[in-house]
């Protein structure tokens, strides 16, 4: 039996607006799949079938507890008949990762192997290699750390000092250019042993995030932590650029245990109720899919549609003459005649009315453009790569963040982007 897996699940998501608004970040949809359940897919698929929700805040909580109640749907669409319930983290205002998992290991009395995850990542690793590695070395912590390649900037990440033999000494948070230790990041993806818990009681208050307090307790006290890399796939969605990398990679195969049903043709997904409807207009030549390309249940899709690398949201209606190309249109949306869709969001329950345009020329190194949940777009409305659209409600918790420039409003909704930092 695999470890019992710990998703910490916490944060405004600010960085995903407006996409986490009204949801939080791990339930925001990649390819029809909530974030947290396609990163569930590829442990539970691997042996994992005991998992804990350590959420914080109403927001999380409720909305995990209606998605996932106690895991008999999530178990039963695996093929999964061997599994726990769903465990959730009760009524306790964590101030942090490492305040989470101290709090859940006594509540729940875990005294074995813990597998703790982050809601909002997705990785598909080898779980036996890794536990294998954990057995062997016996550490308190085993850190899946993903090298980066020379050329990409690790500024961003908690970047490790490492021994030969792997043995963690530290991590540099966000090291300037040049002055990085190694290329192996922290994936915050962490097998802890039983031992953890006789740390945190001795830590006490200070025990408040994981990378940010435990870790270096650990190192600078002598505790065995061991880094293993990771040879697999691993993303941080914490923005719209890396949600839409994201799906692009589930899209062209790159996560391995991401669940692609319903093969229509060599890289290309259409559910059967959605196939019944638009087989004959695929057939004629009416409607163009090219690359990858996957669309969900009981969508409509009119002719002259061009679909090129995108993924369609369940229960989406395409209109005539609409073009999407390397985007991902998420559930119930409604794209009116003539929309153009390029490098882009589209956000649950959207529409799109008819000659607007997303991400106009927009390159590989262009901001994604997000349309937010329920926003009506409206006609011949062209939204620039990297601007955002959410409905005028929102404005003020927007703002507030300090994070984002207000570029104009309309009687609906309000156009912003990121600010330049």
């Amino acid at each position: 039996m695999f470890p019992q897996v710990l998703a910490t699940v916490g944060g405004s998501g600010t960085r995903l607006y407006p996409l986490t608004l009204d949801q939080p970040k791990p339930l925001v949809e990649l390819c029809d799949t909530a974030i947290i359940a396609n990163l569930f897919r590829v442990l539970a698929s691997q042996g994992c079938r005991r998992f804990i929700l350590g959420s914080k805040g109403a927001s999380n909580t409720l909305n995990l507890s209606n998605y996932f109640k106690a895991g008999e749907g999530f178990f039963k669409r695996l093929g999964i008949a061997d599994h726990q319930d769903f465990s959730y983290q009760p009524l306790y205002d964590d101030v942090g990762s490492a305040d989470s998992l101290r709090y859940c290991m006594n509540y729940f009395d875990i005294k074995d192997d813990l597998l703790v995850v982050s809601g909002d990542n997705l990785i598909d690793i080898d779980l036996s290699s890794i536990v294998q590695f954990h057995q062997k070395h016996k550490p308190v912590l085993t850190v899946a750390l993903k090298e980066i390649a020379p050329g990409e900037s690790i500024s961003s990440y908690g970047v490790a000092r490492v021994d030969e033999d792997m043995r963690i000494r530290g991590f540099v948070e966000k090291p300037k250019p040049g002055s990085e230790p190694s290329r192996m990041i922290n994936t915050a993806f962490y097998l802890f042993s039983p031992e953890v818990r006789e740390v945190l009681a001795k830590m006490g208050d200070k025990a408040r995030d994981i990378g940010g307090d435990l870790i270096p307790y650990l190192t600078e006290n002598g505790y065995p932590v061991y880094g293993f890399p990771v040879a697999g796939y691993w993303i941080d969605i914490g923005t719209p650029e890396r949600l839409h990398q994201a799906a692009m990679d589930c899209l062209s195969g790159r996560v391995r245990h991401f669940d692609r049903k319903y093969c229509y043709k060599t890289n290309q997904w259409i559910h059967p109720s959605t196939l019944a409807r638009i087989e004959p207009d695929l057939a004629s030549g009416d409607i163009v899919l090219k690359g990858n390309v996957s669309i969900g249940r009981n969508c409509r899709i009119e002719r002259g549609v061009v679909i090129e690398n995108s993924h369609i949201g369940h229960t989406s209606l395409i209109d005539r003459d609409v073009e999407i190309k390397d985007s991902m249109v998420m559930s119930f949306a409604h794209i009116k005649h003539s929309v153009t869709i390029n490098r882009a969001i589209v956000g649950r329950h959207c529409t799109l009315e008819e000659h607007s345009a997303l991400g106009v020329n927009n390159g590989p190194n262009g901001g994604v453009p997000v349309v937010g949940e329920n926003v009506i777009l409206p006609s011949e409305s062209v939204v620039a790569p990297g601007v955002r659209v959410a409905l005028l409600k929102y404005s003020h918790s927007i703002l507030a963040t300090g994070r984002f420039n207000e570029l104009g409003i309309d009687e609906r909704n309000i156009y912003f982007k990121e600010k330049i930092r």
